[in-house]
């Protein structure tokens, strides 16, 4: 180790003067420690500090340890201090420390010796007493520590708790179980409070009271008997050691027995019934401390044997099983037992002598001798026991008392039967030959067997048998007859179970039995009442005797003959009987041609009754057939039928009776009257109407309803509605126009069905309007205005005319005539008027939509024709004229007159282009034109033929050239062709 020291110390010489350079050399440091301890405890701080005699700022201190210099410990090398804060064991070592001045050389290393050690470990010792003791005992803990020479402080602690203690010693003297427990001791050293240390714990075990003490005896015989050896043993239960145990003999506890004290046994090699007493085991330890305990030792003499009998008895049959017991009043011991007879040895099992089947030959006295195993000293014999066994079975005696030769059931009979030999504990069983499976009597030790009420099924023949042991027995037969008297019976002779007052009643008591003399005893509810023998008769009853009767019979001076009848309820009712009378179908009215049922029930129970059912205005004959029927039914019920109905019940030998009424109502199902609620019955289209079903029922009933018209059912659909009694006709057609009736009937009822009167509804249709334009379509574009004409086809009614354009209210006026502008924006408009008023019918039907810009077409493609047949003309007479110019005078004249002749006088055989035209297509007439006055007129216009043309000065009338063609009189068209521009027109 020094080796080590010394090279690293070299080396770091030699690396601090390679740096030096040669400067200057430095004085070597001293090192002081503080705190100054020669050992420092790990988590102490400790500082050590290098000291230069010259005082200077420039100072630098360098500290290594010798384990480790290739690293300077402080990083602070202006202090000359080095300070570890919590030592600890790998801090012990060399630390070393240089010092430097500016750049002088380093100064030689300086080293001092730093030592850290954990504090030391305190131990706790048992200097008194033991690790587990008794309360009142003494004990002394002793605290050690490795250290000898250091000034410790001691704290002591019981489960973590600081306990009295005096320095390193605890004295617990006397302990109880409060100081049981972990005991520790810290150790600390004086103004050094890192070095404190806990002992590992000290476990002392207190005991809740004084010690159990085991005491025992070897061998463990209860008993002990003269002669015999015997060990008592004590032992402390408790784990605890070093023990003293002294014997004591009670009265004498000044010396104890034993000789040496460690034993914890005391041993008596041979007993006397002296010995026998009580002995003292105490056990001692420690100064002062001790505990005793008893133990008992039982001496006495052998016991002596007793023979008795478990089974069998001193005097027995032959046949019987006998078997005798040798037995000694100490039933925990092994014994060996001999048998003798008249003191002959004879074979037996152990303390049990057992003989199956006696005979004769065992008649004598037997004794028993008992010795205990490997005991030789406890023989002992027994007094004798006298065994009597008879020659033959036993003699059986029968009886039976009282001795009648018939017996009557619920008489009582003794049977009884005994052995005439002296003997005991027999058993008797008595039995029915018919049934000898199980015995009749209960308790077998009783010689009798009694019947207290003997019934018939007791009557035979009965077997006494007698046994005793388990397989011997002997039985002797005895005849018995017994006969059940006739049992009474109340039979009601007149009369009924439940009645009421004012009826009679008669009941019997019958028995089959007739040739005894019998005595008859009546009771209501088990108290008496009078009656005459075996008949009780009540002539008038009241609800007084009503209950539960019986009769009850006996035989003269046979008692126990008596018997009474079952009990015969007879019920007597309050009053006379409550009718319920009843209606089925209960509706409160009937309807004609229904079934009703009339019903009619006596609320009480009860039975043979009649019932008469009367109308109530004649009682002289009753109106059912069958009389045993409560139920009166009528199967087609007729006005004739209401009124009131009796029922009344009958019934005795004295016509008991009683009667009750009821209503019952007929009537005819109510006709339902049709109403209007709403409307008129007389309809225009389009307006509506509501009428009801009403039927005058009070009943509350639900009616239903069916609508008919024409006498054809109808239906809810778009425009009639039937809620409930109602019927809504909500847009009226003319195809709703008819006789409109309803049908009403109850639900599950069909006989309540009714058809009501007739409503009638008439439906017109509104007044037809028709719209003529009466400006003549000719002259369409050459007038600023429109004349519109709505004509409503109804005289009767004064109208008012309401004009609408384009589907809207345009204005409402009292003429027929409406005049609109000619404008583009009117041809393009549809115009429909209607008429209307203040009173019904508030207006009449729309007419058709009139459109003008049909018939501006229909001119404009007219006018374009009439230019072309125009310039037709035109070109035809310059052509002519030309021809006639350039032709040779001649020719020219003949054949202009002839052309000219040719194209304007023949009609027939040359027809215009327009004819033509006209004649095809007809004149250009608006669809929704119906005026055939203006079909007329243009077609008047139209049948001019060949006219003279003038071209009239064009008009404009909005954008639109007019023409005016000026017609000629001639001839018109044919017939066909004015039909066929009509048929256009209308088109």
């Amino acid at each position: 180790m020094a080796l080590i020291k010394f090279i690293l110390a070299t080396a770091v010489a030699s690396m601090v003067l390679s740096l030096s350079n040669g400067e200057d050399t430095v004085g070597k440091p001293t090192i002081q420690q503080s705190p100054s301890f020669s050992m420092i405890y790990t988590g102490e701080q400790v500082t050590l500090t290098c000291k230069v005699k010259e005082q200077s700022s420039d100072w630098k201190f360098y500290w290594y340890k010798t384990s480790e210099k290739s690293k300077h410990l402080n990083s602070d090398t202006s202090k000359s201090t080095y300070t570890i804060n919590s030592a600890q064991v790998s801090d012990s070592g060399t630390y070393m420390c240089r010092v430097q001045k500016g750049n002088s050389s380093i100064s030689p290393e300086v080293n001092h010796d730093l030592t850290v050690k954990s504090p030391p470990e305190p131990k706790i010792s048992q200097t008194s007493g033991w690790d587990r003791v008794f309360p009142g005992e003494k004990v002394t803990l002793k605290c050690e520590i490795p250290d000898k020479s250091r000034d410790w402080k001691y704290v002591w602690l019981l489960n973590n708790n600081p306990v009295a203690g005096s320095g390193d010693t605890l004295n617990i003297s006397p302990i109880n179980q409060g100081q049981g427990g972990d005991y520790t001791c810290q150790t600390e050293l004086q103004n050094r409070p890192k070095t404190q240390k806990l002992s590992p714990s000290f476990k002392l075990i207190v005991y809740a009271g004084k010690p159990t003490l085991r005491q025992g005896q070897n061998p463990a015989f209860s008993v002990i008997y003269p002669g015999e050896q015997v060990t008592l043993t004590c032992e402390v239960q408790e784990q605890s050691s070093d023990w003293k145990y002294h014997w004591y003999k009670i009265p004498d506890k000044s010396n104890h027995l034993n000789s040496d004290t460690t034993k914890s046994s005391y041993t008596i090699n041979s007993v006397q019934v002296s010995d026998g007493g009580t002995y003292v085991c105490r056990v001692i330890r420690g100064e002062n401390f001790q505990h005793e305990v008893n133990h008992q030792l039982t001496v006495k003499s052998p016991p002596q044997p007793n023979i008795i009998q478990t089974s069998g008895w001193d005097r027995v049959f032959p046949g019987e099983k006998v078997i005798l017991k040798c037995e000694i009043p100490d039933k925990h011991m092994d014994w060996k037992y001999m048998w003798l007879l008249n003191n002959i040895p004879v074979v037996g099992s152990g303390d049990t002598l057992n003989i199956s089947s006696i005979n004769h030959n065992y008649h004598g006295n037997f004794t028993c001798q008992t010795e205990l195993q490997n005991r030789p000293m406890t023989q002992v014999k027994s007094p004798s026991f006298t065994l009597t066994v008879y020659a033959g079975n036993p003699t059986l005696l029968l009886g039976k008392t009282p001795s009648y030769n018939v017996f009557y059931t619920g008489e009582q009979v003794t049977l009884t039967c005994e052995v005439q030999e002296q003997s005991s504990d027999w058993k008797f069983y008595w039995y029915k030959t018919s049934e000898k499976l199980n015995p009749l009597n209960s308790d077998s030790s009783k010689s009798s067997y009694t019947i207290n009420a003997v019934q018939v099924s007791d009557n035979g023949t009965y077997v006494c048998q007698v046994k005793r042991g388990e397989n011997f027995q002997h039985e002797k037969k005895n005849d018995i007859t017994v006969k059940g008297p006739p049992e009474p019976k109340v039979n009601q002779k007149s009369g009924w179970e439940r009645v009421f007052p004012g009826e009679k009643v008669t009941l019997k008591c019958e028995i089959p039995d007739k040739s005894t003399d019998w005595n008859y005893v009546w009771f209501l509810n088990n108290n008496p009442v009078a009656g005459s023998g075996d008949t009780l008769t009540i002539s008038s009853i009241n609800q007084g005797q009503g209950g539960h009767y019986t009769c009850q019979t006996e035989l003269q001076n046979r008692p126990k003959t008596q018997v009474k009848s079952s009990s015969f309820t007879l019920t007597v009712y309050a009053g006379k009987p409550t009718l319920l009378l009843g209606q089925e179908p209960a509706y409160s009215v009937i309807y004609t041609g229904e079934q009703v049922t009339l019903t009619c029930k006596v609320q009480e129970q009860s039975s043979g009754w009649k019932y008469h059912w009367y109308n109530i205005t004649d009682k002289s004959k009753h109106l059912n057939s069958d009389t045993t029927k409560s139920n009166y039914t009528i199967n087609a019920a007729q006005p004739s039928d209401d009124g009131t109905y009796v029922c009344r019940v009958i019934r005795g030998e004295n016509d008991f009776q009683h009667e009750v009424n009821r209503n019952l109502t007929v009537k005819n199902p109510p006709q339902p009257k049709v109403s209007l609620t709403s409307g008129w019955d007389t309809l225009f289209t389009e307006e509506e109407m509501t009428v009801k079903c009403e039927v005058s029922d009070t009943s509350g009933e639900r009616w239903k309803k069916t609508w008919f018209k024409d006498s054809q059912q109808i239906f809810s659909h778009a425009h009639v509605n039937m809620t409930g009694n109602r019927l809504s006709i909500l847009s009226a057609k003319q195809s709703d126009a008819g006789s409109y009736t309803c049908l009403t009937e109850l639900e599950k009822r069909p006989k309540s069905e009714a058809t009501s009167t007739t409503f009638s509804l008439a439906v017109h249709a509104r007044a037809h309007t028709v719209l003529t334009l009466e400006t003549s379509w000719t002259d369409i574009m050459s007038v600023d205005t429109l004349t519109l004409k709505c004509e409503v086809q109804d005289e009767t009614y004064g109208w008012n005319y309401t004009w609408y354009k384009d589907g809207v209210f345009e204005v409402s006026t009292n003429e027929e005539r409406y005049s609109v502008k000619a404008t583009e924006e009117t041809f393009e408009s549809e115009y429909k008027c209607r008429g209307n008023r203040t009173e019904r019918p508030l207006y009449s039907s729309f007419s058709e939509g009139f459109r003008a810009n049909k018939l501006v077409l229909k001119r404009k493609i007219l006018l374009a024709f009439s230019g072309c047949v125009v310039c037709s003309i035109i070109l035809l007479i310059i052509g002519c004229i030309v021809l006639r110019v350039t032709r040779k005078p001649e020719k020219k004249e003949a054949v202009k007159e002839d052309l000219f002749i040719s194209m304007t006088n023949s009609k027939t055989e040359t027809t215009s282009p327009l004819q033509e035209y006209l004649k095809e297509n007809g004149p250009p007439v608006d669809k929704g034109e119906h005026n055939e006055s203006t079909a007329s007129a243009a077609m008047d216009e139209i049948k001019d033929a060949v006219v003279d043309v003038d071209v009239l000065p064009a008009k404009n009338t909005g954008g639109f050239t007019s023409f005016q063609v000026e017609k000629s009189a001639g001839n018109g068209l044919k017939s066909e062709e004015h039909d066929e521009s009509a048929a256009l027109l209308k088109k």
